[in-house]
């Protein structure tokens, strides 16, 4: 045997064997036949699993959706009347499906509008026009009413009331995919309107909202659907605040009954409701004054600008600032240009001086300003506006 035919010997068992590691054809269909096996009987197993994961997240979000809504209702509605003036109501719409009070709820600024008037929050990120009461030149329509509101300006003495209208109401959800379902809504005065709920049910035995009085027996009792919607006149105190009017002014709770909704993939809906009953805190305490009678002023201020950017205010204290009852806190300050009106705050200062000064650094030069100065009590009373003489910034 030569070399060639032993190398060739040698090597034949190493390439049998490398034919051998492969697999065969029936084995490749059996691997394969048994892996859809295996998917034939984990995907339906899997898919059941997500469809119960996506119910049962959805009907927790239906749940917290409409617990998220009443959160936010309870924590407003809670503090409706706070810092209204006296002439301002502080129920204004009470309806089955709509609810509007008027509260001063939220400031811009603490120096101006949170420091002098005392609202519940402060936010420097909102609007301008959503922390200061309306005027008959921004009207809105009270939700699902004809009524235009308001027809006046409301004053706290002097200055304008901080006190805003907030409205919220239940309405069909026009959006798409709503499948006949409701949504609740907010609106701040004349702001636009926020979509607080969607994918809610109405109940047909009872509305979202309901409201209870507390009868001359001291019982608390509901207020007949049959004298609903009410809403207020104008003017709060006035000989027109009769009748559903005044009832706005006896409600003491505010019940709320919402209703979220989860759509199955049959189609089915899930419902999970949610309850509230809210006590209107400031009703029955308002136009009580806790500090006597409103500041006296009767002192003058007068406007001068020393430099092109720059106004000076200076003023004496008020009676009642160290003197009479004493109870003067805090002077508001507001600005105005010629043939304009005093709105929002400008500034406020601390009492307890015997002469005042302000000077106002917001200013551009040819531009000519009037300002007003009222005294604050420590409950919350205005004295009338002492307006200062005009001045023209050099």
């Amino acid at each position: 045997m030569n070399a060639m035919t032993i190398a060739a010997s040698s090597n034949a068992p190493h390439r049998a064997g490398r034919r051998r590691s492969g697999f065969t054809l029936l084995e490749v269909m059996l691997s394969i036949t048994i892996l859809l096996l295996v998917f034939a009987m984990t995907v339906p197993l899997f898919r059941s699993q997500v469809q119960a994961m996506g119910s049962t997240a959805g009907r927790s979000d239906a749940q917290q959706n409409v617990r998220f809504a009443i959160s936010t209702m309870e924590r407003q509605i809670r503090v409706a009347g706070a810092g209204v003036s006296d002439q301002q109501p502080l129920l204004v719409q009470a309806d089955p499906f709509a609810v509007t009070f008027d509260a001063d709820y939220a400031a811009r600024d603490t120096a101006a509008e949170g420091g002098a008037f005392g609202a519940v929050y402060y936010d420097p990120d909102l609007p301008a026009g959503s922390t200061m009461s309306m005027t008959p030149a921004h009207q809105i329509t009270l939700p699902l009413s004809s009524t235009v509101w308001p027809t006046t300006s409301y004053f706290r003495g002097g200055p304008p009331s901080a006190a805003e209208t907030i409205s919220f109401w239940v309405a069909p959800d026009n959006s798409p995919g709503s499948s006949g379902r409701y949504a609740l809504f907010r609106r701040v005065n004349a702001m636009p309107i926020d979509t607080l709920a969607r994918g809610m049910l109405l109940d047909p035995l009872t509305p979202p909202f309901t409201y209870q009085i507390i009868n001359a027996a001291g019982a608390v009792v509901d207020v007949p659907a049959s004298s609903l919607p009410a809403i207020h006149v104008p003017v709060h105190g006035s000989p027109a605040d009769t009748g559903s009017s005044a009832l706005t002014d006896q409600i003491r709770f505010v019940k709320v009954h919402l209703i979220g909704s989860f759509i199955e993939r049959d189609g089915t809906k899930t419902q999970r409701p949610a309850d509230a009953s809210i006590r209107l805190l400031n009703a029955g305490l308002l136009n009580h004054a806790t500090c006597g009678d409103a500041p006296v002023f009767g002192q003058s201020v007068t406007a001068v600008a020393p430099t092109s950017n720059q106004v000076v205010l200076s003023w004496g204290r008020a009676t009642d600032d160290g003197g009479g009852e004493k109870d003067v806190e805090k002077y508001v300050i507001y600005r105005r240009l010629v043939g304009d009106v005093f709105a929002d705050p400008l500034a406020s200062i601390p009492a307890g001086q015997s002469t005042y000064t302000f000077t106002d650094t917001q200013v551009s030069s040819t531009n000519t300003w009037v300002y007003g100065v009222a005294a604050e009590d420590c409950g919350g009373q205005f004295s009338p506006i002492a307006v200062s003489n005009q001045v023209t910034v050099p």
